[in-house]
């Protein structure tokens, strides 16, 4: 799934307390196929006068699947796919793959309106459409298949115009061609949509995704506690990634064990818990999910979730390593730590810092470094004398190729209020110490330290014989003010072989989670 590059936050004279949330399955871009092994959704082979289209034979060239349209035309003759349809989105692209057989010619071509105007497709209007992704021409490799693409919006359609037909044009001799895999598909959308009211908007919140890193200044996986709604679990590095200015969300069906919970369902969610919260304004996201059974992508603007908890009982604790005398060669890395003290109530997330620029000596909770908010691995209910092992093969070749040391962050995210205790570089027992074991070989920290919030968060803990662990609960029980809520609703959608109406459920809420209201509308069709 993928949130495209662009979600961002406007206000105007109001006062900032909502918090915000996303939960998304796994997304695309929109699209309607029109041809896939055989005309679909409408569509039908056609041609005039004597020139021919007729779906392929056994041993000639198809680009996806089973059958591609074999297209013969020539003196002029045209013949392709009868489409007859109002391109469905605001930004259509009508997308083809073409082949041309050795020897031919011909002119790729569509066909518009009421009055069936031929479109030549040259290079008198390629800034509209494109082939292989380059300006279009008709001086393209035989015998191999391309991707054509046409931006419908260029060649200025009338509201309600439709396409009528895909194809080539026949030369003065005989032009053979197959074309596959034809589909309307949804193009990228505008990133700079004003607000749809006059006034001075104020910009408050933006993330364009445009790191490979998700920005622990804005984001949270999950809510205030790990669990997600439904019968899925926030499998976190998993499951989200960034990637092409994108954040992509995946949902799967693989067991996902999370301390006494066991989920059935792998599935990704961030917020904005602690990091933003604004009541009022303007609020935009591009989002594109496949429309799928079983899937619930949903965009929530939450009341905020009562009371974050006291700093001062916090605490995070960090490991540093050096690497210059490992192997360029990485088979295996994992991060080893033992715990001093906790019950069966404790959670230990593993992340990598965003810097290794810190040391044990100074370093405090004012001074810590940022933690990438994807962990590596989330411990639940690990008690007093259990060793814990996490993989870090990747980040670890990662960090030795590019000269750097590796840094880790152990914390509890979810607000458990459990103290737990690490033992340290400084434990009497060399057994007992965290290491990194890179290719079976033990490597010892460097520096390690633990930091506390609020009333400590200048104070440095950098001699300690234990690290120390906790997230101290708030009470997130009550909601404040109002909410709104946007999801996927699945039983409200309309399922069919080759089509699918999506539903756009909306809820209203008014103070302590309340719904006051709330409605629906049909759209995404594919």
């Amino acid at each position: 799934m993928k949130l495209i590059p662009l979600k961002r936050w406007l206000i105007g004279q109001k006062s900032l307390t909502l918090c915000t949330l996303l939960f998304l399955s796994k997304l695309s871009f929109a699209s309607i196929i029109l041809f896939d092994d055989k005309p679909r959704n409408g569509t039908s082979l056609w041609s005039t006068s004597s020139s021919e289209s007729t779906l392929t034979k056994i041993g000639e060239p198809v680009a996806d699947g089973e059958r591609a349209i074999l297209m013969q035309a020539h003196y002029w003759t045209q013949s392709g796919l009868r489409i007859a349809q109002v391109p469905p989105f605001k930004n259509s692209i009508l997308e083809a793959k073409i082949y041309r057989k050795s020897g031919n010619k011909g002119t790729l071509m569509f066909r518009r309106g009421n009055d069936s105007l031929k479109i030549n497709l040259d290079e008198t209007n390629n800034e509209f459409w494109t082939l292989d992704g380059l300006p279009g021409h008709n001086n393209f490799s035989d015998d191999t298949w391309h991707t054509i693409r046409i931006n419908l919006n260029g060649f200025n359609l009338d509201v309600n115009e439709k396409v009528l037909a895909i194809g080539i044009q026949g030369p003065l001799g005989t032009g053979r061609f197959y074309m596959d895999s034809v589909s309307f598909v949804e193009g990228e959308p505008d990133n700079n949509i004003s607000p749809p009211l006059a006034g001075n908007w104020e910009l408050t919140f933006e993330d364009t995704f445009n790191s490979t890193l998700l920005n622990p200044n804005n984001w949270h996986v999950g809510k205030q506690y790990l669990g997600m709604s439904g019968i899925t679990g926030n499998a976190g590095r998993e499951t989200i990634r960034i990637e092409n200015e994108m954040l992509r969300f995946e949902a799967e069906k693989n067991t996902l064990n999370q301390g006494t919970n066991r989920y059935f369902y792998k599935a990704a969610e961030v917020s904005t818990f602690r990091k933003f919260r604004q009541k009022y304004g303007y609020f935009e996201a591009k989002i594109k999910y496949d429309s799928v059974h079983g899937a619930w992508p949903a965009f929530w603007l939450l009341p905020d979730k009562g009371i974050y908890g006291n700093d001062t009982y916090r605490r995070q604790s960090l490991l540093k390593f050096n690497l210059d005398d490992v192997s360029t060669t990485i088979s295996s890395a994992l991060l080893r730590f033992k715990i001093s003290e906790a019950n069966t109530q404790s959670s230990i997330a593993v992340h990598k810092t965003l810097s290794a620029d810190w040391s044990q000596d100074t370093v405090t909770w004012n001074t810590k470094p940022q933690v990438d908010p994807l962990w590596f691995s989330h411990s639940y209910g690990e008690v007093t004398g259990n060793i814990i092992e996490v993989d870090v093969t990747s980040y670890i070749r990662e960090q030795k190729s590019s000269g750097k040391e590796a840094s880790f962050a152990l914390i509890d995210n979810y607000m458990r209020s459990q103290l737990i205790k690490i033992f340290s570089s400084e434990a009497n027992n060399i057994s007992d110490r965290p290491a990194l074991i890179v290719n079976e070989e033990s490597l010892f920290p460097t520096e390690d330290a633990f930091v506390r919030g609020g009333n400590y968060a200048d104070t440095n803990y950098g001699q300690e014989p234990f690290l120390l662990i906790k997230d101290t609960w708030g009470d997130t029980s009550p909601t404040f003010d109002q909410g709104m809520e946007f999801d996927i609703m699945e039983s409200l959608g309309i399922w069919g072989e080759d089509i699918s109406i999506s539903a756009l459920h909306w809820d209203g809420y008014g103070s302590q989670h309340k719904s006051v209201n709330s409605g629906e509308l049909y759209h995404n069709y594919s």
